[in-house]
């Protein structure tokens, strides 16, 4: 009887049927064997990532629809859609029409300006330094006069004659030298560089210095006859003849503040001119539209000889060589992010080529719709296999780490609230074990504590399992 119920229970045991004995059965009847699938436990790298779909962008300032600045008739396109352009390259031109002739004639206005204005520069320096000379004789001339006066009063003396010698060979000298600055005078009016009224005044310089010279001979006249009241009388008009030549040579600063005034007009017709030129000049290159970036023409709009004003994008140039990621991140992953993140994409276009890119900008702003925040990474593109406006599919790395222990995400189960890997040892027999989770993704998760690397671990079966089950390992 003791050999067929041990039978009995043999037979249970290997089938792993039968129901678990009632509290009130035998202490050594078998309990059940559960099927289980067998994984083992590894160490190896893991990333967690937070998923995100999106489109591909060009980078800010890196796509230009390129309108003109002027309207006009299209006289060229010198490009076409897939030309690889840079940044100034010239893209078409607008017909110049009039306005070419219009820049040539304002050339021709600046430089007239500027030769008035180097006339009127000539003109100031030539009254400056008359002015300066009649002044400087001037004040010669009263000097002498008032010396003279001086010693007629006090008498005649041989070295008062001597002096008045001398005062006469200044005037001589006076004389030969207005005599020199007329002639240059007279030669500068005739080529004319010089005005009428410089020319005069030249001339007035000479009457001058001639006056002086004869009054400079009487006054010595006077010395060598002696001192006579009448020739006190002279000599006192002699000076006061030559202090209102003083005051008249002096009054000729008016003459010089007109040419003064004279240049500062041909300074601001330069500038008027230089300005207009300038306008002109910008409005002439304007008609030449070029590439405000370098990259790849994508649209064309227009042919020659079509009509265009500056609403109209005649090329379109795009910089594909590094590329802007508009991702969409579910709002509880955004704690997880940060800028410089490396991220993982493929395109709807080429599935299974993976592409990186480094996670730049972090919106704040929350779709409600959706309920997702758009994030930016950049991508090197410099073989351009990546296109603007493709669709995408990333995983963005928020932790990584290495030379973990990893098992399959289906060996954690629930036990009491508490993350539990079952180990299964060589004799079969399931081995509950508390587990400190870290890093998982969507097929593995690293054991922080609980279990080692080369453990075998339950995968499925293990909701039926309790410390120490015996366990059978599905083939």
């Amino acid at each position: 009887m003791k050999s067929f119920a041990a039978f009995v229970m043999v037979s249970l045991a290997v089938a792993g049927c039968g129901k678990p004995p009632d509290s009130g059965d035998s202490a050594d009847q078998a309990k059940p064997v559960v099927q289980v699938t067998i994984a083992t436990a590894e160490k190896g790298d893991i990333q967690e990532t937070v998923e995100a779909t999106g489109t591909l962008a060009p980078l800010p300032g890196q796509e230009a629809k390129v309108a003109p600045l002027s309207p006009g008739r299209i006289k060229d396109v010198r490009v076409k859609i897939g030309d690889t352009v840079t940044k100034g390259q010239v893209l078409a031109t607008i017909d110049a029409g009039a306005l070419a002739g219009q820049v040539g004639g304002a050339r021709s206005a600046v430089q007239a300006a500027r030769e008035a204005l180097a006339q009127a520069q000539i003109n100031l320096d030539a009254e400056r330094r008359s002015q300066q000379a009649a002044v400087e004789q001037a004040h010669l001339n009263v000097r002498a006069q008032t010396v003279a006066l001086a010693k007629l009063r006090a008498g005649s003396r041989p070295q008062e004659i001597a002096q008045a010698q001398a005062a006469v060979s200044s005037a001589q000298a006076a004389v030969t030298n207005a005599v020199q600055n007329l002639s240059r005078s007279q030669t500068l009016y005739g080529e004319g560089l010089l005005a009428r009224k410089d020319l005069e005044s030249a001339q007035a310089q000479v009457e001058t210095a001639k006056a002086q010279l004869a009054s400079a001979e009487q006054a010595l006249s006077l010395a060598k006859q002696g001192n006579r009241p009448e020739d006190i009388q002279a000599g006192e008009v002699a000076l006061d003849q030559a202090r209102q030549q003083l005051r008249a040579a002096q009054a000729q600063s008016v003459q010089v503040k007109s040419k003064e005034q004279d240049v500062q007009i041909a300074r601001q017709q330069v500038a008027s001119a230089t300005a207009s030129l300038q306008s002109i000049v910008a409005q002439y290159n304007a008609l030449t539209i070029v590439s405000p970036v370098g990259g790849t023409v994508v649209a064309r709009a227009v042919n020659p000889g079509e009509s265009v004003d500056t609403t109209t994008a005649i090329v379109t140039v795009v910089n594909l060589d590094r590329v802007r990621l508009l991702l969409h991140v579910a709002e509880g992953s955004l704690a997880k992010l940060r800028p410089g993140q490396a991220v993982e994409f493929t395109t709807d276009a080429a599935p299974g080529s993976p592409h990186r890119a480094v996670l730049s900008v972090i919106g704040s702003a929350i779709d409600p719709a959706s309920n997702t925040v758009e994030v930016e990474a950049v991508a090197d593109n410099s073989d351009h296999r990546l296109r603007d406006d493709g669709f995408v599919t990333a995983k963005i790395v928020t932790k990584s780490v290495t030379g973990v222990v990893l098992v399959p995400v289906t060996a954690v189960v629930q036990k009491g609230g508490q993350p539990t890997v079952f180990t299964v040892g060589q004799d079969d027999v399931a081995h509950a074990n508390k587990v400190v989770l870290g890093v998982t993704d969507p097929n593995r998760t690293e054991v922080v504590k609980g279990v080692s690397s080369g453990d075998r671990v339950v995968t499925t079966g293990a909701l039926e399992l309790e410390d120490g089950t015996a366990t059978r390992t599905a083939k």
